[in-house]
Order: C-alpha cells, then structure tokens, then sequence
C-alpha cells in the first residue's frame, strides 16, 4: 500500500473517532433538548450511510478490478438504501408514527443487496456448482441458528409482546436474522480458499455487521417492551457500522489484484488435523448434529422450530450431497478434458517444433542469401564474386581459357546522389543493376561491389568479345534513364583486365581492372580501358600526388594567378580570374587538369576551394589598398563545394574577416550545381543578397538550356572554350554562339567568351556584340606581381 494510501486510511480513522465521539456528546449533554437531539441524531444517522455508500461506490469506478467491481456496486447501493429506510424511520419517530413503514422494505432491500453482492463475490470464481453449494452452506446453517434463536430467544420476546402487534415485531424480528444470514455468509467467504478480497476489508465488513446484530437485537428488545428512546447508547452504533464499511473499502487497495481463479495450492502442515478450508466443508454437518442435539436433550416432542429446522436442514443436507455427487462428476468430466486438451497441445508443440525447424532451414538459407548478395539491387555481392572468380579461375587451368574481369563505376553518380538525394540515387542504381544483368546475361556474373561500383566476369571470352560486350554497356548507359518522371544521363567508365595475360590471382586481376577503369576516367569518362603495364606506374605516380596534394597548403605549394577579362566595348581590363597553380618539389609544375580531378576523387576540393577563395579576397583588398578600383575578381567554386550546407556562411565570413565590399566578388559556377534547381535558386538568391555577382562557367558544356538559365538569380554567362575553338571556320559553333548572344542579351545577362586565342576569333565576337572575352589572345594568367602593369597597359592602349 502506498504512502498516500496509508495516510488517507488513518484520516477516516480519525474521522470516524470524532464522529462517534460527537454523537455519544450530543445524546450526554443533550439529553434535555429534544428538538436538538431529534435534529441531531436525524442527520448523523442519514450522513454515516450516505458516506459509506459514496466511498463504497467509488471502488466501482476507480480502483476495483474485474468482476469485483460489482461487489463494491451493490454494497454501496445497499447503503443508500439503508440511509432512505433511516430517513424514513427518523421521521417516523419525530412524528410519532407507530406502525412499519417504508423504512423497513429499504432495510430489507439493503440487506437483500448484500447478500446478491456476496453471491456476487463468489460467482468470480465461474464456478457454478461451487457458487450454489456455497448457497446451501448459508442457508443450511442459517436455518439451524435461526431455529435455535426462535425457540430460545425471538419466540420468547414475542410472546411477550403482543400487546404492540404480532406482525409489527415479526418483521423486527427477521432485520436481525437477515443481518446474520449476511454475517455468516461473510464468514463463511473469508474462510474459503477464494482469495477475493484483503484480509482487512473482510474483517472490516464482518465487525460492520456483527455491530448491526447486537444494536437491533438490542433494539428489537428495548422496542418490544417500550424501553427505547431517542438518545439511546445503541444509536451510534448503527452509523458506526456504516462508516466501518467505508473503511474497508479503503482498504481495498490497487497492489490487491484479483485474477480470476487463483491458482493456490492448499498444504496441510504435519500433525495438523483441521485448518479453515475443513472447518468449512463439515459446517453444515456440524450444525444439523447441533440441532438433532438440541432436540434429543430438550426431549422436544411437538411440531415447534426447533423440529422445523431439523427437518429442513436435513432436507438441505441431501439435496447439497446431491449437488456434490455433480459436482465430482463434472470435475471427473473436466479432467478428461484436461487430459484431452494436454494431448492436443502436445500435438500443437510437435507441430510448432516440426515447423520452427523448417524455419530455422528457411532463415539460414536466407542468411546464407544475405552473405552473398547486394540487398539493394538483388546482385552477387563482391565477397560471393571473388569465390566464383577463384573457382572459375581453376576451370580455366584445366581447359586452358580465358577469363574477362570488367570493373566497372558510373560518372557522375556522386553528384546526382548528392543533389537529389540518396533515394534517386538508389533507383538509378537498381535501374543500371538490371540493365547490367540484361546485356550480360548468363551464365556471366554481374555483381555490385558497393557505391556506384559495379564487377563482371566473362567466362570463356576474348579480349575482342569482352571490349565488344563493354562498347555496348557504354551506350546502354549513355541513354536516358527515367526515375520518377524525370530523365536522369549517366555515363559509365570501364576497367578490362584478362586471365591469364593480367594476372593469375583473383586480387591482381581485380586491382587491375579497377586500375583500367581510373585510366579510362582519366582519358574523359564514358569510355573503356583494357589493363597495360604502364598503368601500374601510373597509379603509383596518381597515389603520389594525391599524397602530395594532401599536404600542399601545408607546404606553401600552392599559388593563384589571375587571367585578365577584356571589355570589347572600352578595351579595359574589367576583371580577373583567379586560377589556381600548384608546384610540388618532387614533381615540380602539376597540371590543374591532372590534380583538380584528384582533389574531386578524394573530397580535398573543398579545402582547395576555401583556400583560393580566402587568398583572393586578401588579394582584392591589397589592390584596392594600392589605388586599383573598379577590378573584380571572378573566383571558381565547385559543385562538391557549391552543396555543401554552409558554403554561404563561409563566403560571408571571409567577406567580413576581411572588410571587403561584395561588390568586387564574383563567383563562377557550374551549370551541374543547378541539377537541383530548388537548392540553386535557394543557395543564389542568398549570395546575390549579399551583393556578389554570380555567372555559369563554361555554358553549353553541360545539361542546361537557355530556358533553365532563364530561372536562376545569375549576372553573367562564360560561353565555353569548345564553342569559340574554330569559330572562324565552323559554322554550326558560330552559329551557337550567335543564338547564345542574342538570347542572352533579351535575358539582360553579361555574356563573356573564353579560350579567345587569335585576332579572328576576337573580331567574330566583337561583331556579334559580346560583353567581354579572355584567353591567350588577350593574356595568359598573371602572377600577382604582373597584374598592375598589365591593367596599367591596356589603359593606355584604350585611351
């Protein structure tokens, strides 16, 4: 019980001392007062039931649990009606109503309640028979108490008595008897092995209704011979066994569970000849030897009570042996089906056994699946490749062929991935998985190696039918792909290495078509590359630099140099584009088209990019510091640099670590970083509300149209170099460029043409009517030291 529990039990303690302490005040030191002991008396005997009835009730919507609640019910509907028959009989006696009333039917009521609550209580068990045989008990020994009560104390008083009525006190007379037809059916309850209550609770409502006994025999005597009075000392004993059943409910705590039919085992401790649930069994039978007794020693001859009840008991006795003789009968039935039920789950085990074992099979066939192959696409996995290779590789030695192992990874497919969203990325990949299956087909091995990676092996094959077959995956992935409604291009680049020519080991042969496939990436992906030995120290010499490029900031290595833009309208110098340059001192001047590829591979673009961007801006506010106005400085941001979360916030900070005006910022993208035009838009809104200019490096390389450039916050468009190379002799290229001026021009965007290396080229664009262009014709990239002079020259040139 909690502590809560515990302290709201003793405050109804208290409240009950104090109630009868100030009844017993109110009948010594009113005693004279009639009208203030009538008021008085009425409203203690009314409050007591109504409270009890309250607290009672509450157990049956709060805290009992299961079938008892209607125990609690009809208890507490036996106390409102005790408390209507008490308002009846109170008002009765203040109007000197002589007769029975109304007051007696709701007591009867109530006592009736009771003992429906009781058989209530019993019935939890759901057993019938035992519910009736429990029945027979109470009547049996009530008949037996209340024979023996007749002769010897109620016939008495009556006789006694029939100057006030012989039915007035017959029905006084039978209140008491159904007070111990209750009493001993809680008796008999509490000692049963039927653990439907606490202990307490039984106690309480036992000692409320032994108190309910004594006052009305007490009362049924005084009334008798016209003793009682108002003030009587047995007044508060009524209220008193009242709130005593409110008590027990208190008692009737919620750590109390009832669970149906208790499973309890009953043990008779050594030497011990009767316990509670044998006195129980033979109280019947006890009390008709109690009443055959009476008769023999009270030599009772003529038909009286005593005589009645001996017949009737003995009646009731055969009929409850009878019901016993059932009730043994439907136990024998209930243990065949027992027996029956038991055979049946044994069966139900075998079967359950018999199918948990198919399951186990079915589980380690899947587990055996799982080891072996990718869960997203369905394919072989890399671990379930290299044991079919080494197999395959021994089948090969003993028939003297030829093995093909294509690895084989698709462009791109980070970015795509990256923008929208690993959810897309995981369709493409199935998609590609099934084309992959598709054109090898059987009994050739298609697996995923993990990413965008892909392994095939060719049993049986050439190098011709295996470069064949990886022209033909080339093409095939170089279609349009639909995901979601949406076209997606993909291209692929393909690694060949050959058994036995490349090696005889699995891991050679696989290291070596993965090396093939970083060949063909390098030559300009979407293409293959069958192993030779030059790769070998190729990929030495890449793991070099990426080594190299590692440390490079760190090593003072890397440098910027800036490339002019020229103005066709003024001939001035209106911008500069920073490029970035690394020296290494093993390899001395590294490509940026042999490094910027690596930096991409491994993620190192980023920090690259932060770097060039942070020493470009130092690099403006050191010329605006020397009197250089009007400049800006183009600076190139990748798409991997581009997606990343907070590449805003780190333009700002630079700008504000700096003090430099956004204005002499501007920042090149690539039409790949608008793939997701919702984050594009989002991303370049922000930075041209910061004030920096914003242009698409190498226009017309990529995926975009005018119609897509159209919905993007940008200033400028850098036509790429592919479309101004041979613009003097192509047509279809001077073509191109003439649509993107015209277009470009209605869209109010800065159109500037790189890679201009001769006169022709640049007269071509200045007929055209292009805003700026750069490229040798008019510098190559400066040093920081050879910026001025030039700017300074072509100033000069322009006056």
């Amino acid at each position: 019980m909690s502590n809560s529990t515990t302290k709201n039990n003793k405050l109804f303690i208290y409240f009950i001392a104090f109630y009868i302490l100030s009844y017993y005040t109110l009948i010594i030191f009113f005693k004279s007062y009639d009208a203030i002991l009538l008021i008085g008396g009425t409203i203690l005997q009314i409050v007591a039931p109504l409270v009890a009835g309250v607290m009672l009730i509450k157990q049956f919507y709060r805290k009992s649990i299961g079938s008892i609640r209607y125990f609690w019910l009809l208890s507490s509907l036996a106390s409102f009606s005790y408390a209507i028959g008490m308002a009846i009989f109170r008002y009765n006696f203040a109007y000197s109503v002589q007769y029975t009333s109304l007051s007696d039917l709701f007591w009867y009521v109530a006592i009736f309640l009771f003992l429906i609550a009781l058989i209530s209580v019993m019935a939890i068990t759901k057993n019938t028979s035992k519910t009736i045989q429990y029945i027979f008990d109470i009547i049996i020994v009530m008949v037996v108490f209340v024979s023996i009560t007749w002769y010897y104390v109620i016939e008495p008083i009556i006789s006694s008595a029939l100057e006030i009525g012989l039915m007035y006190t017959i029905v006084y007379a039978s209140y008491p008897i159904g007070i111990l037809m209750v009493l001993f059916a809680l008796l008999s309850l509490f000692y049963s092995s039927e653990n439907v209550l606490p202990k307490k609770t039984f106690i309480l409502i036992i000692l409320g209704f032994f108190l309910l006994l004594v006052s009305n025999l007490y009362y049924l005597y005084l009334t008798i011979n016209n003793l009682y009075e108002q003030g009587s000392f047995i007044d508060p004993l009524w209220p008193f066994a009242m709130l005593l059943f409110g008590l027990a409910s208190l008692y009737n705590h919620e750590d109390f569970k009832v669970k149906g039919k208790p499973n309890i085992r009953i043990v008779r401790k050594s030497g011990e000849i009767f316990d509670f649930l044998t006195l129980k069994l033979i109280l019947p039978y006890l009390c008709v030897l109690t009443i055959f007794t009476f008769m023999i020693f009270q030599g009772v001859l003529e038909i009286n009570s005593i005589v009645i009840g001996s017949i009737a008991s003995t009646l009731l006795i055969i009929v409850r042996q009878i019901l016993t003789l059932i009730q043994n009968s439907e136990l024998l039935y209930e243990t065949k089906e027992l027996n029956r039920e038991l055979e049946m789950k044994v069966q139900h085990r075998t079967k359950e056994l018999f199918e948990k074992n198919q399951q186990l099979e079915e589980s380690m066939e899947k587990v055996g699946y799982i080891a072996y192959h990718d869960s997203l696409t369905g394919l072989t996995n890399r671990r379930y490749f290299e044991k079919v290779v080494k197999n395959e590789i021994e089948a090969a030695k003993r028939v003297n062929s030829k093995l093909a192992i294509m690895f084989i990874d698709l462009d791109r497919f980070k970015f795509i991935n990256d923008t929208l969203g690993h959810h897309i990325g995981d369709l493409l990949l199935i998609s590609v998985a099934n084309k992959l299956k598709s054109i090898v087909g059987e009994p050739n091995v298609v697996s995923r190696q993990g990413g965008d990676e892909f392994m095939i092996l060719l049993k049986n094959t050439t190098q011709e039918e295996t470069e064949q077959l990886a022209e033909d995956i080339i093409q095939e992935l170089q279609s349009p792909i639909l995901i979601n409604g949406n076209e997606l291009f993909i291209t692929s680049s393909i690694g060949i290495s050959l058994y036995p020519e490349h090696g005889i080991l699995v891991d050679s042969l696989i290291k070596r078509a993965d090396t093939s496939m970083y060949s063909a990436k390098e030559q300009g992906k979407n293409r293959y590359q069958t192993f030779n030995v030059k790769m070998d120290d190729h990929v030495t010499m890449k793991v070099n630099l990426e080594n190299g490029l590692r440390k490079a900031i760190e090593m003072n290595e890397l440098s910027v140099v800036y490339q002019p833009k020229l103005e066709l309208g003024t001939g001035k110098v209106v911008g500069l584009e920073a490029l970035l340059r690394w020296r290494n001192s093993h390899f001395g001047n590294v490509s940026p088209s042999t490094f910027i590829p690596i930096a991409e591979d491994t993620g190192l673009i980023t920090k690259l990019g932060d770097w060039v961007l942070r020493e470009a801006c130092l690099q403006i506010k050191r010329w605006i510091n020397e009197g250089i106005q009007d400049i800006k400085v183009s600076v190139n941001v990748s798409t991997i640099q581009f997606m990343q979360k907070d590449f805003i916030e780190k333009v700002s900070s630079i700008l504000k670590e700096i003090s430099l005006d956004p204005e002499y910022l501007e920042l090149e993208i690539t039409e790949s970083s608008t793939l997701d035009m919702d984050i594009a838009i989002h991303k370049l809104k922000r930075l041209k509300q910061l004030g920096i200019m914003i242009s698409i490096d190498d226009f017309g390389s990529g995926y975009s149209s005018l119609s897509h450039i159209k919905n993007l916050p940008i200033d400028i468009l850098k036509i790429d170099k592919s479309f101004i190379d041979d613009i003097e002799n192509d047509k279809s290229n001077a073509a191109i460029v003439s649509t993107i001026l015209s277009l470009a021009r209605n869209l109010d965007l800065v159109v500037i043409a790189e890679g201009v290396e001769n006169e022709r080229q640049y007269q071509f664009l200045q007929e055209k009517g292009c805003d700026q262009i750069q490229g040798y014709f008019i510098s190559k990239p400066l040093s920081v030291d050879g910026v001025r002079p030039f700017i300074e020259s072509m100033y000069q040139q322009s006056i």
